[in-house]
Parts: structure tokens; sequence; C-alpha cells
């Protein structure tokens, strides 16, 4: 696949060179130009995507509540502890008393 191109390339350089000076730097011009013009266009495009949301239930339960999934004790900048933490915690605790 890379020898394809690179013989494309290799193609579409000699043609180039084959040119005059005058109409290659037309030629560059008009792709330019071209270029340019397709980069604005993306930007005057009207309008933004509409973005929908709905909240999706867990099957086999009713409605989620805010009660359900915060826990009002928690202050809540604190990060959820993991099992061993706690297990360790525990233990710690256990041997202090």
């Amino acid at each position: 696949m890379k020898e394809k191109i690179k013989q494309w390339l290799l193609r579409a350089d000699e043609k180039d060179k084959g040119l005059s000076k005058k109409k290659r730097q037309v030629k560059w011009i008009g792709i330019l130009t071209l270029l340019f013009v397709l980069y604005v266009i993306t930007f005057l495009k009207p309008g933004q995507p509409d973005i929908g949301y709905t909240k999706i239930r867990q099957p086999g339960k009713g409605s989620i509540s805010e009660s359900d999934s915060l826990d009002n004790n928690r202050s809540p900048f604190e990060l959820p502890v993991d099992s061993f933490e706690q297990l360790l915690n525990a233990q710690i605790h256990d041997e202090v008393n």
C-alpha cells in the first residue's frame, strides 16, 4: 500500500514539474483556496446537534430517588473507601480496644 501511494505521489510530482511556473502557481493557489473555503464553511454550519437525555432505570427496581443514591452522612469531598481499607481500619480499631 505504501509503495502504491509513493508511486502515485511521484507521478503527480512529475506531472506537476511538467507544467509551467505560472500554471503551477495557479493550481496551488486554487487548491489552497478551496481548502481554506472548506475550513471556513465548517464554522458557518448552522445549529447545534440535538442531544437528548433520559434516565435509565435499573431492571427489577422502581424509580431511583436521590435519598437512595446519596449517603447523607458523608462529606461530598470524601472519597469512597475500598473493602481492604475498611478491613484494615477495623483490625486496627480492634487492636487498640
